[in-house]
């Protein structure tokens, strides 16, 4: 089935249809909304729509769309909806939850501050069997407020799968007629044990759609199987925590330094002429991409010493001279162990990656190191093993060759040696 004929049949039942923008001051009352039975809609609520997103896609009186539904850029804005377990098994970490969720709307809202060329929106909504609801609903990030303990009363069962599937296909008909895209986080400590209208097969069918067209999936567990719930559903990128004070802060910082390094690499694309000039679907391919290593895993990402093995998404970084000739040191090892080729002295190479040195001036291996870092964030599900580049018979120290390197492990799937960490510039992602 293609995803125009599935969002068709899905949309075509009132149950499925959302309401419009709540905003930032709609209250518990009135947004309620009963998942595991019947799903009531709250009346329209007279807040504006998403600044200068969704006022383009305003529908006409018969329900059909402007000429103004043109898409605007290739990444016009970010959607964040954070899908969040409120059952009463998550009353032990309450107060963490909050400032976990505080925590992850700050590093959102310096996100837009530091990348103004991708606008930010928020959705949080909260849900068991007895209260689900928006906190945020498509709110642009510069107008949303801290969670406060009266937002996150932990209560009742789990429907997941009601939760993922209302807030999900609201989302995408909110955004389907632009270049925007959605990374939904779902965090929950339990099983689905109480959804009536969405079932696993179609969850995993709406999933499956939206990453064909660039959207990201996380899911964030505790007390169950996280990696098979995960994959059951088709998500790629999870991560397990565990319900004390230590496990929740450890949780909500890596979830920010990953949705930071997600940014970055969205902002680097926005302004390469490549991936501006590629057709639709292949925008869309390159994004969800980001699927996979989505996770950026610690603050100190350093490559071994010694490189004796790689996973399949691994590629070994290794310097070498304009003649291609590898003849010792890394070069060598890439060339009998990693698919480096003889006389290539730059680019992908097997599962090496080959940065010219030995021969070039600084200015030239600058321009090397660029090309690998449009290599890098082209290729998201790659994890690069970058050796101490340079720092052999080309001469060169890491002092110099460190902060060369900063871009592309600010997109947080690039380790570096040992030796050049300490020389790396202040970065959001470390």
């Amino acid at each position: 089935m293609g995803i125009k004929s599935f969002f068709n049949g899905l949309f075509g039942h009132a149950d499925n249809q959302m309401p419009s923008s709540l905003g930032n001051g709609v209250s518990k009352e009135q947004n309620t909304i009963n998942l595991g039975g019947n799903i009531q809609h709250p009346e329209q609520n007279e807040t504006s729509s998403p600044k200068d997103e969704q006022d383009p896609a305003k529908d006409d009186e018969k329900g059909k769309t402007t000429e103004s539904d043109a898409k605007v850029s290739p990444t016009s804005a970010t959607y964040n909806l954070i899908i969040l377990d409120e059952s009463g098994s998550m009353s032990g970490v309450r107060s963490q939850t909050i400032s976990g969720c505080n925590e992850t709307l700050n590093s959102i809202r310096n996100t837009a501050k530091d990348q103004p060329e991708i606008k930010q929106f928020v959705s949080i909504f909260c849900f068991d069997t007895s209260n689900s609801r928006y906190i945020f609903q498509d709110v642009p990030i510069e107008d949303t407020r801290d969670l406060t303990p009266e937002d996150y009363c932990p209560n009742s069962c789990t429907p997941l799968y009601d939760a993922v599937g209302y807030t999900v296909t609201g989302l995408h008909r909110l955004i389907e007629k632009t270049d925007s895209v959605g990374v939904v986080t779902i965090i929950t400590d339990g099983y689905e044990n109480a959804s009536r209208r969405w079932n696993h097969h179609s969850v995993v069918e709406l999933i499956d759609s939206l990453k064909k067209k660039g959207w990201v999936f996380t899911f964030i567990g505790a007390n169950i199987d996280v990696e098979e719930t995960a994959k059951g559903l088709g998500i790629d990128s999870y991560m397990k925590f565990e319900q004390t004070d230590e496990g929740m802060s450890a949780m909500f910082e890596e979830e920010r330094r990953s949705r930071r390094a997600y940014s970055e690499k969205r902002r680097y694309m926005s302004r390469m002429a490549g991936f501006c000039a590629l057709e639709d679907d292949e925008r869309q391919e390159l994004l969800g991409a980001m699927n996979k290593n989505y996770f950026v895993n610690g603050k100190r990402r350093i490559a071994p010493d010694f490189i004796k093995e790689l996973g399949a998404e691994g590629v070994f970084v290794f310097g070498s001279n304009v003649l291609g000739k590898h003849s010792g040191g890394a070069a060598l090892y890439a060339l009998e162990h990693f698919g480096a080729i003889e006389g290539q002295p730059e680019g992908i190479q097997g599962q090496s990656y080959a940065i010219p040195t030995d021969g070039n001036t600084f200015e030239e291996l600058k321009e090397a190191v660029g090309h690998f870092t449009d290599y890098v964030v082209m290729h998201p599900q790659n994890i690069f093993m970058l050796t101490a580049i340079g720092c052999g018979s080309a001469g060169y120290t890491p002092e110099q060759i460190a902060p060369l390197f900063q871009q592309a492990y600010s997109f947080g799937n690039v380790y570096i040696p040992e030796s050049f960490f300490k020389y790396m510039p202040q970065n959001p992602n470390i």
